[in-house]
């Protein structure tokens, strides 16, 4: 057995074969572990909870780093590099937002809100947008895409798996973590600690904010969902599409004579203050399968060998999720 470490409600053992094991707690905090208490048997029901959330995700071919349930209190998992920054999908106002913007709680959203945030306890955990996340190399760009994408694909499938069970799913947030090979997975939990869930019709809220505003029968509520959980028995039917824009340039050491074809006609144009005009090409892929780093892979490899020609040209991608 190899060493670990313990978070709030957590504890983390590596083990053998690039693995861990998480042992879920029956500890409870708010407020940056300034409210912390016992609760007994959360542990059971959130770690129950998270490893049925990544079995669905699993089902509909999304990349996590769980791989098993060996315990009723433990996971499991893929050992990773966390990544330093989390994302938060809203679907409607709420919590921190509310209190940050000065809005009332329950606005729904026209499309949901992707934010990033800094773990980091000391701080707070402040929102930092994706240039400031990049520059500071808490994550790369090709990163903070796919979590971007990825982390509006998890909204759709749990958005669609909650209203199963009459739960409208408020607002989640995901970790992810970059594994021995640099491919980028969902990890750490996805449980009732880690989003809202409100009952559709009368809003009675089913998530830790039940703890967070002292209302009483926390682990009834987590019980309850956990319960409306395994009476799923056909999860929904989900079409999907994932969109990639191939951005295709010369070089910039290579000479564009349709460019300057281009740019001498501009010119002539009275169009003066253009400088240099090079011309390039765009593909777009449609696939129908969830975004992940294996799909990203497989688009470089497509840009690369097919759609390109890598001595003189190089390329962008852009993904996009498309519900």
């Amino acid at each position: 057995m190899l060493a670990g470490y313990s978070g709030k409600a957590k504890n983390i053992e590596f083990i053998e074969d690039e693995k861990v094991k998480i042992i879920f707690r029956d500890s409870i905090s708010a407020f940056d572990g300034v409210k912390l208490n016992e609760l007994d048997n959360k542990g059971v029901i959130n770690c129950k909870i998270s490893t049925r959330l990544f079995q669905i995700l699993h089902e509909y071919g999304l990349e996590t780093h769980f791989i098993s349930s060996s315990k009723d209190d433990e996971m499991i998992c893929e050992r990773v590099e966390i990544i330093p920054v989390e994302t938060v999908c809203r679907n409607k106002t709420a919590g921190s937002f509310c209190r940050r913007y000065g809005v009332d709680q329950g606005i729904k959203f026209e499309s949901p809100i992707i934010e990033y945030f800094l773990k980091n306890d000391d701080l707070h955990d402040p929102l930092v947008n994706k240039e400031v996340a990049v520059n500071m190399e808490w994550m790369n760009s090709e990163e903070a895409m796919l979590m971007e994408v990825i982390t509006r694909a998890v909204n759709h499938i749990l958005k669609e798996v909650f209203d199963l069970i009459n739960l409208d799913l408020i607002d989640f947030k995901l970790e992810f973590g970059r594994n021995k090979d640099g491919c980028l997975l969902i990890a750490d939990e996805i449980s009732t600690d880690t989003m809202r869930l409100w009952v559709k019709k009368t809003g009675e809220i089913k998530d830790k904010d039940r703890y967070r505003k002292d209302l009483g029968k926390v682990i009834h509520h987590y019980e309850d969902i956990l319960n409306r959980l395994n009476t799923i028995n056909d999860l929904p039917n989900i079409e999907t599409q994932t969109e990639a824009n191939v951005n295709i340039n010369l070089k910039s050491s290579v000479l564009d004579p349709a460019g300057a074809v281009t740019q001498r006609s501009l010119t002539r144009n009275q169009h003066e203050t253009i400088e240099t005009t090079r011309l390039g090409k765009n593909a777009k892929l449609i696939f129908s399968e969830f975004p992940s780093f294996s799909l990203l892979k497989e688009i470089k490899g497509i840009s690369s060998e097919i759609l390109s020609n890598p001595l003189i040209e190089d390329f962008e991608i852009e993904l996009k999720y498309n519900l």
